[in-house]
């Protein structure tokens, strides 16, 4: 009988979404790197946490093949959080951050259907009984498949959509570079989001009804 000894290809794509949906999220930003505690004069960091870890060591520990299952993986991402919050006070940011993240992880667990963090599977069901609550909760499948819509729009379709958020919802858009911007639909309210998905429909329909014209023969 033969032994898996890695993550398979559909595991270690789970793994890279999860990771990618995480650093989505701006509260992502202090975890991408290992905790430099010496330019940061927290000599005590090394002594109280002893097994330090951080997302952007974990996408090296998956390219490596260090992860044998999901399990593994994930606990890893779950050490992060402990760490933050073993070391830092409650009341902190990073540690308020750490929390926020760790929600995260426990709902793309579910949605991408790796194993959960022992412990967490409580806070998971209570967290999804009130998403089915609330219809003004934008579900994660929803926002998943937006995301997957987008990359396949033109680039008036996108500006357009970029207005509309810039108009609604102005706090979800931020500006990284010259002429680049990012959506954080995290942010987006339902009325919003509504109205984004009618505009890919439409487009998607407008360019579905378009005669296709016939390629020039050389």
């Amino acid at each position: 009988m033969e032994t898996k000894l890695f993550l398979t290809a559909d595991e270690e794509t789970k793994a890279y979404q999860m990771l990618n949906l995480l650093e989505l999220h701006d509260e992502s930003a202090d975890f991408l790197h290992p905790v430099d505690w010496k330019l940061l004069a927290i000599p005590d960091y090394p002594l109280q946490i002893k097994n330090p870890m951080d997302l952007g060591s974990i996408k090296k520990k998956i390219k490596s093949k260090a992860y044998h299952n999901l399990s593994d993986f994930i606990a890893d991402v779950q050490l992060v959080w402990n760490n933050c919050k073993t070391y830092n006070e409650s009341h902190t940011d990073v540690y308020q951050q750490a929390e926020f993240l760790e929600k995260q992880m426990r709902r793309y667990c579910t949605k991408l259907k790796i194993p959960v963090p022992r412990g967490q599977a409580k806070h998971l069901r209570d967290e999804e009984e009130i998403v089915r609550e609330d219809p003004n909760v934008v579900s994660f499948e929803e926002k998943w498949e937006m995301t997957e819509q987008i990359k396949k729009l033109g680039q008036s379709t996108l500006e357009e959509i970029v207005q509309l958020i810039t108009t609604n919802a102005p706090h979800a858009v931020e500006n990284e570079e010259q002429e680049k911007i990012k959506v954080k639909l995290d942010e987006v309210d339902r009325d919003t989001f509504t109205k984004m998905q009618e505009i890919i429909v439409r487009s998607f329909t407008v360019d579905e009804g378009a005669p296709h014209k016939k390629a020039k023969r050389s």
